[in-house]
C-alpha cells in the first residue's frame, strides 16, 4: 500500500495513519488506542455519504469496550484490579486519580451494581447489564448514574484522544477526521468509513495486542505475566458469548441441526459462531449468532459467508423470528436483525471481488462481483 510519508502535506492513507499511531504515537494511557477500536466497531454501522459519529454515540461504544476490562485479573498473588494509565492526577478534592476517566466510571458503575446485590452482572456485557437492571426498582439510580459517567466520558473523549489521536511527528495532516468537527461528534474523513470496515479484521487483531502490551507496561509493579495471557484477559470472547442455556434454546429453534450443512448437531449442543467474524465488528445481537459443528465452525473460522450460506443464514431467522425474539428477550439478550442486516451490508459492499469468503461445500473461494451482488440483494 503505497502513501506518502508522515513528513509529507498530503493525508495519509488512514490504515497507514492508524499504523503509525501504533508504531509511533505517544502514549501514557489505552486512550488513543480504545478510540481506534471505537471507530472500528462503529465504521461498519455508518452510511458513507454521511459518516458522522455522534459525542453521545462515541462514548457509549468508547464505554462498553472498557467495560469488560474491569473485571479482576487472576494472577499469581490474587486478583488484580488493570490500571489502564500511568498517569497520576490530582484531583480538586485532594484525591487521586490513577486510571483513565472511562475505566474511573467503569468501576464506579460496577460497585453501583455490588451495593444493589447484582454483582453477577459485572462480568456480562454493558448491553446484558442495561437489559438486566430495566424492570428493577432501582433501575432509576442506575440510568441517573449511567448518564453521568457517560456525560463526564463525552467530556474526556473530546479532550483527549479526540483531539490528540492524529497528532504525530512529522504533523501529517488528518486522515481520520477532522478535529475541528463540530463539538456534538466527529465526521469521518472520505474514505475512513470503507477503509476501516475493508481492513477491521486485519487491524482489529493489531490495536488489540498493541493494548494489552500498554496495560503490562502500566501494570509492570504488579504483573510479570506474558502479554499474551493480558490479551485474552482484556479482549477474550468467552466473556461475551451466550450462558448455556440460551445456546440450547438456539440449538431447539435451528431443530438440532446445523443451518449451514442441515447436518445433526451433537448432545453437547454443538459450537457457537459467530455469523459476521468478531474479528471484523462487535455484533452481540442474538441474530449474529448460531449453533454449528465444531468441524465446520473451525472451517469458517473468521472467515465471512459465500452468497448460498447468507441465504441460509436469513432464511432461518425470518422462519423463526418470533421464537427467536422470545429467546433473546427470555436471557435479557439484545437483539435487532435490522441492525445486524444493515452492518453486514457494508462489510460486504466494502469487500474486493477477490476477498475469500466461506462456502459450505467448496471452503474458502473469491466472492466475485456477481456473488457480491448477490449477497448485498439478499441483505437489502
Amino acid at each position: 500500500m503505497s502513501s506518502p510519508s508522515v513528513g509529507s502535506s498530503a493525508r495519509l492513507d488512514p490504515i497507514q495513519g492508524v499504523l503509525e499511531i501504533l508504531d509511533r504515537a505517544a502514549m501514557t494511557g489505552t486512550n488513543k488506542l480504545g478510540l481506534i477500536l471505537t471507530l472500528l466497531d462503529l465504521a461498519p454501522t455508518l452510511d458513507t455519504d454521511a459518516p458522522g459519529i455522534t459525542r453521545t454515540h462515541l462514548a457509549e461504544r468508547y464505554l462498553e469496550i472498557h467495560w469488560e476490562h474491569a473485571t479482576p485479573y487472576a494472577g499469581p498473588d490474587g486478583d488484580v484490579t488493570l490500571r489502564q494509565s500511568s498517569a497520576r492526577k490530582r484531583r480538586g478534592d485532594g484525591t487521586t486519580a490513577d486510571d483513565t476517566k472511562v475505566m474511573q466510571e467503569v468501576h464506579r458503575l460496577r460497585k453501583l451494581l455490588k451495593c444493589h446485590n447484582r454483582g453477577d452482572l459485572r462480568e456480562k456485557p454493558l448491553d446484558i447489564v442495561k437489559h438486566g437492571i430495566k424492570d428493577s426498582e432501582w433501575h432509576l439510580e442506575w440510568e441517573e448514574e449511567y448518564e453521568t459517567a457517560l456525560a463526564r466520558v463525552r467530556a474526556s473523549l473530546l479532550k483527549n484522544p479526540v483531539r490528540y489521536l492524529q497528532r504525530l511527528p512529522g504533523n501529517p495532516d488528518p486522515f481520520l477526521y477532522d478535529p475541528t468537527s463540530d463539538k456534538s461528534g466527529i465526521t469521518l474523513l472520505p474514505g475512513v468509513v470503507e477503509s476501516l470496515t475493508k481492513f477491521a479484521g486485519i487491524l482489529r487483531p493489531l490495536v488489540e495486542f498493541r493494548f494489552a502490551q500498554a496495560v503490562v507496561r502500566f501494570n509492570h509493579e504488579t504483573l510479570k505475566l506474558p502479554v499474551d495471557d493480558v490479551y485474552s484477559h482484556l479482549f477474550g470472547r468467552e466473556r461475551l458469548m451466550p450462558p448455556p442455556a440460551m445456546r440450547e434454546r438456539l440449538v431447539q429453534i435451528q431443530d438440532g441441526r446445523c443451518i449451514f450443512t442441515g447436518h445433526p448437531l451433537p448432545a453437547t449442543g454443538g459450537s457457537l459462531d459467530h455469523v459476521m467474524p468478531w474479528s471484523r465488528v462487535r455484533l452481540s445481537q442474538i441474530e449474529n449468532f448460531l449453533m454449528t459443528t465444531r468441524s465446520v465452525n473451525s472451517k469458517k473460522a473468521d472467515s465471512l459467508l459465500a452468497p448460498d450460506a447468507v441465504e441460509r443464514w436469513l432464511h432461518h431467522f425470518n422462519s423463526n423470528s418470533v421464537e427467536i425474539q422470545e429467546c433473546a428477550n427470555d436471557h435479557n439478550w439484545p437483539a435487532g436483525i435490522d441492525g445486524v442486516r444493515r452492518v453486514a451490508a457494508n462489510i460486504y459492499e466494502a469487500l474486493d471481488a477477490t476477498t475469500g469468503v466461506w462456502d459450505v461445500d467448496r471452503g474458502i473461494q473469491p466472492i466475485g462481483d456477481e456473488g457480491k451482488r448477490k449477497v448485498l440483494a439478499l441483505l437489502q
